[in-house]
């Protein structure tokens, strides 16, 4: 049976354990090195042994842990007598613990499967884990080089995940971040270069924080910090080539037409629109329907349907609903097949004359934001049990997105992980599936110790001597 808990983040004991809660996180921050200067030798190994069981095995009964206790530390180092007096000194003592790292509960801690050793033990517990594809329900279970070992992914999502809030949380900060949605948004529309500015100064900030570390996607300079005007304007050409079809030719040369009214059509009605080259086989598409202006009459859903019936879509090879076989259409899709070659062309070089300019870029920012509807009062919210976001960076309830899982939702990790979070040498780990291959014992090496810990050499060493006085 493992030991009850009993204030086991207490920030006046200051313990440090094998949790990533956020009070263990505290006590981490704020410990300091033991001041070993004032006591005796007793008291340096004592204190030396509290500080060091409270994080390694700290659930475990002192009776117990004396039976998994090696006096004899494993390590390895090149035998190369080139190294000699180069080589870093091993630390042994570092390994003291090292039996426990062989535990079930623990290697599911190290693999990250958990958030505590003894969350860890739950599970195993639960029947949520299994060794070599076999279920275990030991915790103690010691681990061999080459077993492999996985947990329901479902409860590592849970296990690992950020708290769920409730409906009234949730809301709060949906409606807070709706309110200053609204405000950036009025503002931007107001002045679009001044909020583009602010923008472009957090994300260049942001940029030079994190430059090496990681290389997150912004479409500024990485110098400047200036919007890179030339890749745009090439996303916006390939953009509006993609956009380009027979369908969509015949579509330009019949609007164009309808925009012309009572006016005469000739080749300058397509100039504007296609350019002098691609201008006269326009007009002889408009040609082609004669006197026949019932296309040029249609809108909505009957003019789409006749656009269809011109120029069909195909699928496997095959084209869909009702075809117009007479030579003229088939003269007129012959036309706007060699038109919609071209035009990409001549899209290519509309934009190579004339790119993108700054102001332009900024406007279509401005126009294409918009302000989120207003939130419903919480009374009405409580009844419906939930309620519509669809915010830039949102989509849903803040944290309920999927109310049905016990765990923030979309999924995110518990904070304060990172700083705690360190992955051992001798496993090999896939969070993909959750399965992880217990590898090898962990060793000592020149300059390093496979056992992680957040204490140094000198309380191992203490810790280490506690112990081995004992005869053990």
């Amino acid at each position: 049976m493992p030991k009850r808990t009993s204030n086991t983040f207490s920030l006046v004991r200051g313990r440090i354990r094998t949790s990533y809660n956020k009070h263990n996180f505290f006590n981490f921050y704020k410990k300091s090195k033991p001041n070993f200067r004032n006591m005796t030798l007793y008291q340096q190994k004592f204190a030396s042994k509290q500080e060091t069981r409270a994080y390694h095995g700290e659930h475990i009964t002192e009776g117990r842990w004396q039976t998994i206790f090696e006096p004899k530390l494993k390590g390895v180092a090149q035998l190369d007598a080139s190294l000699k007096g180069s080589v870093q000194h091993t630390p042994m003592v570092l390994q003291t613990f090292a039996g426990l790292e062989k535990r079930l509960d623990f290697a599911l801690f190290r693999a990250m499967f958990a958030s505590s050793v003894r969350q860890a033990r739950r599970l195993i517990l639960s029947k949520h884990v299994t060794v070599n594809g076999v279920p275990i329900v030991h915790p103690g279970y010691t681990l061999k080089p080459g077993d492999m070992f996985s947990v329901t992914p479902e409860k590592v999502l849970e296990a690992l995940g950020a708290k769920k809030p409730s409906l009234k949380e949730a809301y709060k900060v949906d409606k807070t971040q709706v309110i200053e949605w609204q405000k950036f948004v009025r503002s931007a529309k107001e002045n679009p270069r001044d909020a583009w500015e602010k923008q472009k100064s957090k994300h260049s900030k942001f940029q030079t924080l994190y430059r090496n570390r990681y290389t997150p996607e912004l479409n500024l300079d990485r110098e400047t910090g200036s919007v890179n005007a030339k890749k745009l304007n090439l996303e916006k050409m390939k953009s509006a080539q993609k956009a380009v079809s027979r369908k969509s030719v015949l579509k330009d040369i019949v609007n164009t037409v309808k925009k012309a009214g009572d006016a005469e059509v000739t080749t300058k009605t397509f100039e504007k629109q296609f350019g002098d080259k691609l201008a006269p086989k326009a007009l002889q598409v408009y040609e082609l329907f004669a006197k026949d202006d019932k296309v040029f009459k249609l809108n909505g859903e009957e003019f789409e349907a006749e656009i269809s019936k011109i120029v069909p879509t195909f699928k496997d090879g095959e084209a869909e609903g009702e075809v117009y076989s007479e030579t003229k259409y088939k003269k007129m899709r012959q036309i706007l097949s060699e038109i919609n070659t071209q035009y990409l062309e001549k899209i290519r070089q509309d934009f190579a004359e004339k790119p993108i300019s700054e102001d332009e870029i900024i406007n279509d920012w401005a126009k294409k934001l918009h302000k989120h509807k207003k939130l419903p009062e919480f009374s009405e919210v409580q009844e419906k049990g939930q309620y519509h976001v669809n915010l830039p960076w949102q989509r849903g309830m803040y944290g309920l997105k999927d109310p049905s899982k016990s765990y923030f939702t979309p999924w995110r990790l518990k904070p304060f992980v990172a700083p705690l979070a360190v992955l051992p040498k001798y496993m090999e780990i896939s969070f993909k599936t959750c399965h992880a291959v217990f590898l090898r014992d962990p060793v000592a090496r020149p300059g390093e110790s496979e056992v992680i810990t957040p204490f140094d050499e000198s309380v191992f060493e203490r810790a280490f001597m506690y112990y081995q006085k004992r005869g053990m």
